[in-house]
């Protein structure tokens, strides 16, 4: 599998892409999380959830970006706001690009989920029919 860091100017599309992986890494603890980023059908709302377990590659909500770009939690998240994955998905969202973190694509398209192969779409997060899809 290729990965790939996302370039600053791409984080925040490739993010709201409609079907990402990011995986959120400090550079000042080392540690990482990962999430899957899905939007809502027919509305401008983003479901997150947070790998917890990697083996079986399970996820769980978390919250969601409303229409206002705001990360919140609702009735239906599975985790605390005191969690440090949900703390961890709100300060990178609320710093996409700060220099003490980096943010990660699994080399899958944010948008459409097929395996990115060339090098400018590993690079972008988007393959070259969805980099161009609003």
């Amino acid at each position: 599998m290729t990965t790939a860091i996302i370039p600053n100017d791409s984080k925040r599309d490739f993010i709201l892409g409609g079907n990402a992986i990011v995986t959120f890494k400090s550079l000042k603890t080392n540690k990482h999380y990962t999430y899957k980023i899905k939007k809502a059908k027919n509305i401008d709302i983003y479901f997150v959830s947070v790998l917890f377990n990697a083996d079986s590659k399970q996820y769980q909500y978390i919250g969601c970006i409303n229409s206002k770009k705001q990360f919140i939690s609702t009735k239906n998240s599975k985790v605390s706001i005191n969690a440090i994955s949900f703390r961890a998905f709100n300060w990178s969202w609320n710093n996409l690009n700060a220099d003490e973190m980096e943010i990660w694509h699994e080399g899958r398209c944010g948008r459409c989920g097929r395996s990115l192969t060339d090098p400018e779409s590993i690079r972008l997060g988007f393959g070259p029919i969805c980099k161009n899809i609003h």
